[in-house]
């Protein structure tokens, strides 16, 4: 029941007494990038679906944006979204000098 209450205070010596975090960092070092992935896949492997819709999805959008880019079609987009953007910024204050002038 005690040791729960005492824990943060053993951790760190604990991992100062056997030097964990040095031989750790060498014994990683040490590691071939193949190994060192086997390391980490299981740590990943619970969210690798979501990892990779979510790089497809990206991937995805970002070749929309360069076809949009090269056919031109990424302009026009934005030319008509100015315009609108225009539109509305010239009724708000349109409608707020108005509502000024009537009272």
């Amino acid at each position: 029941e005690k040791l729960p209450n005492h824990l943060h205070v053993l951790h760190p010596y604990v991992d100062k007494a056997l030097g964990l975090q040095f031989t750790l960092r060498t014994q990683m070092e040490k590691m071939t990038s193949a190994k060192f992935e086997r390391v980490l896949h299981p740590i990943f492997e619970e969210d690798e679906l979501t990892l990779i819709i979510a790089g497809g999805f990206l991937g995805f959008a970002a070749g929309l944006v360069q076809q949009g880019i090269e056919t031109g079609a990424a302009a026009k987009w934005v030319s008509k979204c100015n315009l609108k953007i225009k539109k509305l910024v010239s009724r708000l204050f349109s409608s707020s000098t108005a509502a000024t002038d009537q009272s």
